[in-house]
């Protein structure tokens, strides 16, 4: 026998000697030369790239609060070279910069077929079809395939999101909303299949998958709803909160969490009386102080900008909000409404709503702010320690929302 055949016979008989699992655990193993492609974002917003494809992104917000309207405006973006202030990145193509439009895949499981066709009509294709520079050269009905399931079952919904996924090949898939792919929001076991499922499916398909999800209905809590909101919260690459500040009617657009790029700021936009599109503005009152985020990301990048009167600096020089000393601050002159105390809160601060949103929960669930009714049966917050001078002996009642 040569010397080749018997090289041959031996790395036939390791190679019986490997399990299956062996072989499949060497498949995923990770190695500086291991050559992979780069991620691939499908936009931009402030020059940072944002929506990668193979990912899962999450969209919440209250209802009403604009999420289907900025989700509008990416999916327009896809056959526009910018959209507001979303940009579709450029290509070298022949030695020309060019913007090459991307197919879309819209599945509504929430409102009725007359509302998806709206949307599409009324909204989508008046920002396509706005003057401007188009990315496509051909008739834009192309790029979209758009679905509403809202009729079927729960398991109908996911088995037909996975197919036209794999069928359509979109660059971006808006799933809205994902809360309706499961029967209990609750269930954990169900809520971790369905992620792991997304997640599969965006990478076998190098689709950028786009959850919405609604916000807890609590006016104070803005986590997103059920175990399949936690879900979301740990592996999605990307997080956006949308909220519409009243009485201007503004909406405001907040990239609460990201693996990689962070805007640093927060996104304004209302809808144009004349024209019925939506406009960039300036920020409400409210926000006039934090239109630069100062936040910690999932990767653990620290933007500057945040007041560190009231931080301490952990592990790794991470900065720890002083909550104490900040809600003490904002409530040493008496009780305030919530909006009140969150715009006292972050001012002090300068930080994100996100932020906020995890100091409040921790203040509240800890017992160091209550909610009681003033004289005018309105509810308001208070530290726990201070006298209820102008408060009455009713106990707050978080089954209904502060007023102001």
């Amino acid at each position: 026998m040569s010397n080749k055949a018997f090289n041959l016979v031996q790395q036939s008989i390791v190679k019986r000697s490997v399990s299956d699992d062996d072989l499949l655990l060497e498949e995923q193993r990770i190695t500086c030369d291991k050559e992979l492609p780069p991620i691939e974002f499908l936009f931009r917003v402030s020059g940072k790239p944002c929506f990668p494809r193979g990912e899962v992104v999450m969209v919440t917000g209250k209802a009403k609060s604009g999420k289907t309207l900025f989700l509008s405006m990416l999916m327009a973006c896809c056959v526009r070279d910018e959209v507001l202030f979303v940009q579709r990145p450029f290509d070298e193509i022949d030695g020309c910069w060019v913007s090459r439009p991307v197919r879309c895949l819209w599945f509504d499981t929430e409102q009725s077929d007359k509302s998806t066709q709206e949307i599409l009509m009324c909204r989508m294709k008046k920002l396509i079809e706005a003057p401007g520079q188009m990315t496509c050269n051909e008739p834009w009905e192309r790029y979209f395939d758009i679905f509403n399931v809202r009729k079927l079952h729960y398991d109908e919904r996911l088995r037909l999101f996975e197919k036209a996924v794999r069928k359509y090949e979109p660059a971006l898939v808006v799933l809205d909303g994902v809360r309706d792919l499961l029967a209990d929001i609750n269930d954990g076991v169900k809520a971790q299949e369905i992620v792991e499922r997304l997640m599969k499916l965006a990478q076998e398909t190098n689709s950028c998958i786009v959850c919405v999800l609604h916000q807890n209905k609590s006016a104070e809590d803005r986590n997103p709803r059920g175990w399949i909101g936690t879900e979301l919260m740990n592996k999605a690459f990307e997080v956006y909160s949308c909220e519409k500040v009243k009485p201007e009617n503004i909406f405001v657009v907040e990239q609460t969490l990201t693996r990689k790029y962070d805007f640093g700021r927060l996104l304004f936009f209302r809808m144009d009386s004349e024209t019925e599109l939506p406009v960039v503005c300036d920020a409400p009152v409210r926000f006039a102080s934090l239109t630069t985020l100062s936040s910690m990301t999932h990767s653990g990048e620290k933007l500057p900008l945040m007041n560190k009167e009231y931080l301490d600096f952990g592990e790794n020089n991470k900065p720890i909000p002083k909550k104490d000393e900040l809600f003490y601050e904002a409530l040493k002159a008496g009780p305030l409404f919530y909006s009140d105390m969150q715009q006292k809160v972050q001012s002090l601060l300068n930080c994100s709503t996100q932020m906020w949103n995890n100091m409040f929960c921790e203040m509240r669930d800890h017992g160091a702010i209550i909610r009681k009714k003033n004289n005018e049966g309105k509810y308001v917050w208070q530290l726990a320690a201070a006298q209820p001078d102008l408060l009455s002996e009713t106990g707050a009642d978080t089954g209904d929302s502060p007023s102001s």
